[in-house]
């Protein structure tokens, strides 16, 4: 519908216009009547005059809508052996690097805290749980920050470093610990396959 007769259904509608012809060609043209019935359930709903019930039959628009979209099917591709290789090594390495990653955000954490109450003389933090790290070798990590001059502030500061980095490498020699007993085990599962094999 061109955008003239669209113009002169909305002046209709308006009552700037009434043409017997007009109303004529609208009763023909099913496109035009649909245009006139939308316009004046446009004006209805800006008046605030609506009926208290509207019927709407949307089905069968949305049905044909619908059964015209074109159908698209596509069998899902097989990663090629390269991508099934990267695959398999993201999934494994996958744990570790969280593991890394929280491992990051802690020593940042601990580091910044020592930092901003090292430049807080008036900061004294409240009494700090002692636990024992699993080998029982390093002291826990915790800032025993006492009010004093800057030189015994200053000698606080590179114990508590010194502290953190036992206690780092005591986390690594925990890891290697772990991974040997892993080791182990694995392997005297193997042993222990290869001796019911030879029964």
């Amino acid at each position: 519908m061109s955008e003239s007769k669209f113009e002169t259904v909305s002046s209709l509608v308006d009552n700037y216009q009434n043409s017997d012809e007009v109303f004529d060609e609208i009763i023909k043209d099913n496109h035009m009547s649909e245009t006139w019935q939308r316009y004046h359930l446009i004006g209805d709903t800006m008046r605030d005059e609506l009926p208290p019930s509207l019927d709407l039959d949307l089905t069968d628009r949305i049905n044909n809508a619908i059964a015209e979209e074109p159908t698209v099917l596509a069998p899902k591709a097989k990663p090629s052996a390269g991508e099934f290789v990267k695959a398999k090594v993201v999934q494994f390495a996958k744990p570790f690097g969280q593991m890394a990653i929280a491992a990051s955000a802690a020593g940042l954490m601990v580091i910044g805290v020592q930092q901003n109450v090292a430049k807080d003389e008036s900061f004294i933090p409240d009494p700090v749980v002692q636990t024992a790290p699993l080998g029982g070798i390093a002291q826990p990590v915790s800032l025993n920050f006492q009010s004093g001059n800057r030189q015994s502030q200053e000698q606080a500061m590179v114990e508590q470093q010194r502290r953190f980095q036992v206690l780092l490498q005591d986390h690594k020699q925990q890891i290697k610990f772990a991974a040997l007993a892993t080791k182990d085990a694995q392997n005297n599962k193997s042993k222990q396959k290869d001796s019911n094999t030879n029964k």
